[in-house]
């Protein structure tokens, strides 16, 4: 009786498995179309790869983005230098919401120098509750709102000390076409605005590859100032400090956390109060809905990676906002947990499929390279 069960099975068995290998030969072919490799070949100039992906997120509803992401090595490379990275950026979303990016970092001079640069363009409607807390978790302040908007973040960072960099760069702002359905926002905030600031930071970063760290350190403190001499429409100030760390726990797994805090003071606009969430930290809740002039939060991560292409990640964390830095600690912090996959596109550039959870809400991203 076995023998006559087991028949069809060792029948299906062959055919299941050439099913399965077809299946995956499909997809390594369609990878490879698109630019992914196991190596990275930066003799022609720059190695691309393109990545096309779904997410559904609180601000921005259910979208699709494309992602061209490229290594490049400087006339000057040596094999200890990082390769630099640049991202071009795209998406669409149900809310009405698109936008492009380029993100790039270059590493020059033995990594002694670095050219950072950040620009996107997007139309962004969303909702605002307010300033404040209370503000944030009372439903009838939700108010729609939907602006165009510019920025510009070039930096150049000198290394002076062993993987100690000074920063200098320019922060720019422009917010045009604002509207808004409700009294939090209406009169002058509506008006077209402009941020300019310049920057000055200081860090200690002995990473060993920024866009995916698998060991080091980060410390950095930054410093934005935002005056009318810089083209600014407001005078304000902007501080940052982040402090991330990587250990290695096993071959296969990382440990990593990562420590946030931000602080605005001035005569500081709507919109650039410092804001509780986003896809690399306070992960599953609205950017923005919580914001005041600090905010502080945590969270730690750990990564596994099951073989040479494929991984994931869980992380717990918690964070809060307050109008001076005293009430940071007033009242109980607002968690976040979540899960992740990994799958290694070039070696070293992870595409990111993240699933956040906060109070009431959640989020689903998609993204190039590690949270933090």
């Amino acid at each position: 009786m076995k023998a006559i069960t087991s028949l069809p099975l060792l029948v299906m068995l062959p055919t299941a498995v050439l099913a399965q290998e077809q299946e995956q030969d499909w997809i390594d072919n369609l990878l490879t179309e698109l630019g992914s490799s196991e190596t990275i070949n930066v003799e022609d100039g720059i190695d691309w790869g393109v990545l096309p992906g779904p997410f559904v997120n609180p601000e921005q509803g259910f979208g699709f983005g494309v992602a061209a992401v490229g290594l490049y090595a400087p006339s000057d490379w040596v094999e200890t230098t990082p390769y630099s990275t640049v991202a071009v950026k795209s998406y669409v979303s149900t809310s009405g919401s698109y936008g492009l990016g380029v993100e790039n970092r270059t590493y020059l001079k033995g990594d002694t120098l670095r050219f950072l640069a950040d620009g996107w363009i997007s139309h962004a409607p969303g909702y605002y509750w307010g300033v404040g807390r209370d503000a944030a978790e009372n439903s009838n302040n939700k108010t729609k709102q939907q602006a165009q908007i510019l920025r510009v973040t070039p930096k150049v960072s000198y290394q002076f000390l062993p993987e100690t960099y000074a920063t200098i760069g320019w922060d720019f702002q422009r917010y045009t076409d604002q509207e808004s359905d409700g009294p939090l926002l209406m009169g002058a905030a509506l008006e077209d605005s402009i941020s300019s600031a310049a920057v000055l930071a200081l860090e200690y970063d002995s990473r060993d590859f920024e866009p995916n760290p698998e060991s080091g350190r980060l410390l950095s403190m930054e410093w934005a100032s935002y005056r009318e001499a810089f083209g600014s429409d407001n005078n304000y100030d902007r501080v940052t400090l982040n402090y991330r760390e990587y250990q290695r726990l096993s071959p296969d797994s990382i440990l990593a956390w990562d420590v946030y805090g931000q602080g605005v003071t001035g005569d500081v606009p709507w919109y650039a109060y410092s804001e509780l969430g986003s896809d690399k930290r306070m992960r599953g809740y609205y950017i923005g809905q919580y914001r005041d002039n600090y905010q502080l939060s945590a969270q730690v991560e750990w990564r596994h990676q099951f073989n040479a292409r494929h991984g994931m990640v869980t992380w717990v964390g918690a964070g809060n906002v307050a109008s001076d830095v005293d009430g940071l600690f007033d009242r109980s912090w607002l968690p976040t947990a979540g899960i992740g996959y990994r799958f290694a596109f070039k070696p070293r550039i992870n595409v990111r499929f993240d699933f956040g959870i906060g109070k009431d809400s959640s989020g689903f991203y998609f993204h190039i390279n590690e949270a933090f």
